[in-house]
C-alpha cells in the first residue's frame, strides 16, 4: 500500500478483506462484510483513488445470465 495515503477505517476493512481473498463480487462483500453493493464499490473507488491496485472484471451468472462485476487486488501491477 502506498505511504501517507489516508483511507476511511471502511476502506480499510475493504482492502484487508481483498487481501485475504485475493477477490469479490459485491454480493460477496455485503455477506461477508455486512456492507451494501453502493458503498463497496464506492470504497473500491476510495482504494483505486489512493493508488491500490483494484481491477474489476465483468462476469455473467452462469444459471441466470446476469451481469455482474468482480474485483480483484492486484499485486502484479
Amino acid at each position: 500500500m502506498p505511504r501517507n495515503i489516508r483511507l476511511s477505517p471502511r476502506a480499510k476493512e475493504v482492502l484487508a478483506y481483498l487481501q485475504r481473498t485475493g477477490n469479490a463480487s459485491s454480493r460477496e462483500a455485503m455477506l461477508d462484510l455486512d456492507i451494501n453493493s453502493g458503498s463497496f464499490t464506492r470504497r473500491i473507488t476510495e482504494l483505486r483513488e489512493a493508488g491500490i491496485p483494484i481491477r474489476s472484471e465483468t462476469k455473467f451468472h452462469p444459471v441466470s445470465q446476469r451481469r455482474y462485476v468482480r474485483y480483484y487486488y492486484d499485486l502484479h501491477r
